[in-house]
């Protein structure tokens, strides 16, 4: 009977050790997804920062402006939801005293539209090792927003602190209370 126990025990910490071994083995995908929300929602955080990859609310967003690369925002016809970020000169969408127009610190992100450049296919086929995120960024025809998003859109993109990627549109609620979720992967 005691072997058998032994037996047991020696059987359910070997199961551990290979299991332990197999998590240790799994490496995070270099893929980012996140939603952002537009001006007037306030349940989904609408701004980013990359580098960090953290959401910010406004408030939040307004004490940490260096890190802030992206943001979300709705302009019914304009633009619709959009992608920008604080060095876009977007004025009179957000309220308030900590509206991006009021901040002192207004990095800005450059993006470029993939269509016709880049499939889907091709996107979710990129490592982050890939010189493709880098050199897909056409610096003459990229703006300082990504607006009237669909899903399914691609763009590249530059922050100010020089950090390449390449962005999907995953979905796209239009409106003031409406959202972006797009997955993204950065140049290492």
């Amino acid at each position: 009977m005691k072997k058998f126990i032994y037996f047991l025990l020696f059987a359910l910490a070997t199961n551990t050790i290979f299991i332990a071994c197999d998590k240790d083995d799994k490496k995070e995908s270099p893929f980012k997804t996140v939603t952002l929300g537009a001006q007037k929602n306030t349940e989904i955080k609408g701004f980013l920062s990359i580098t960090d990859n953290k959401k910010y609310d406004t408030e939040t967003a307004f004490n940490n402006q260096a890190a802030i690369d992206i943001y979300c925002f709705y302009e019914e016809g304009r633009n619709d939801i959009a992608l920008a970020s604080p060095g876009s000169g977007i004025k009179g969408v957000f309220s308030g005293d900590k509206a991006p127009e009021k901040w002192k610190t207004v990095h800005t992100t450059r993006f470029f539209n993939l269509e016709g450049v880049l499939s889907v296919a091709q996107f979710e086929s990129l490592n982050e090792d890939n010189a493709l995120i880098k050199t897909i960024y056409n610096a003459d025809e990229a703006y300082r927003k990504a607006k009237k998003l669909e899903k399914n859109n691609l763009y590249a993109f530059k922050t100010e602190n020089n950090i390449y990627g390449i962005l999907k549109v995953n979905s796209v609620i239009q409106g003031e209370k409406g959202s972006v979720e797009f997955t993204y992967i950065i140049k290492k």
